[in-house]
């Protein structure tokens, strides 16, 4: 990292402009095509790969504790998320890219589009975790049922995944990008997992099969404010 990038990321924590807490997070990830992924994300970004493999991963998730900086938290501002999302980079910064950011509130939906240029979607979903049984189920889309397993110590893979504190969208025109930050993620294992990807092929890509499993333990996250990026 240049000295730019660093100076940059020390200031995120001191400039942000929306707080959220993300839980019962899984991470469902699968090898695709990466000339596939080149045809569905913006010029400008170029496809992360792991050891010679383009990844897409599956991520169901809550969302809760919204605020901004001269607020506190927004009680009725709590939602579930599903999100199917690939690995890019713009010049030499790794990031992710989301296909689609699906949503069960409105108000979500409407702020994400306005505010930061996110593809989100509404559409209904359920889920719930009890006694460490998970359960999701995006109606038409995607469903799940898993047990969170024990903790487990990230490995290369598991970082490159999941350790990802820049995000990238599009307007149709112009490239932005969201920074993030937050401690790192603890992981678990996913144990007893089932599930139906009728998400993927709605983006062109086969439905997951084979998928990398991983539950995290929830966190606290702040984004600074998004920023157009020059062309390349």
């Amino acid at each position: 990292m240049n000295a730019l990038m660093a100076a940059e990321d020390k200031s995120l924590t001191n400039r942000w402009v929306i707080a959220q807490r993300w839980s019962h997070v899984q991470f469902l990830s699968a090898r695709c095509d990466a000339e596939m992924l080149r045809q569905s994300i913006p010029p400008g970004l170029e496809v992360d790969q792991f050891d010679g493999s383009a990844w897409l991963s599956i991520v169901p998730f809550y969302m809760s504790h919204i605020r901004f900086p001269v607020t506190p938290a927004l009680p009725i501002v709590c939602l579930w998320e599903l999100n199917l999302r690939t690995y890019v980079r713009y010049r030499g910064r790794a990031g992710v890219y989301f296909l689609t950011l699906d949503t069960d509130s409105r108000l979500g939906e409407w702020i994400a589009r306005r505010f930061f240029h996110l593809p989100y979607r509404y559409r209904k979903m359920t889920g719930q975790v009890e006694s460490e049984r998970y359960s999701f189920d995006a109606r038409g889309s995607f469903a799940m049922q898993s047990q969170v397993g024990r903790p487990v110590s990230a490995d290369a893979l598991d970082d490159w995944l999941v350790e990802r504190y820049h995000l990238y969208t599009s307007d149709g025109t112009s490239l932005y990008r969201g920074d993030v930050a937050h401690a790192p993620w603890r992981l678990r294992q996913v144990d007893a997992l089932s599930f139906e990807d009728r998400l993927s092929p709605q983006f062109g890509f086969p439905a997951a099969t084979d998928v990398r499993a991983r539950y995290a333990e929830p966190i606290d996250v702040r984004f600074k404010p998004f920023v157009k990026l020059p062309k390349i």
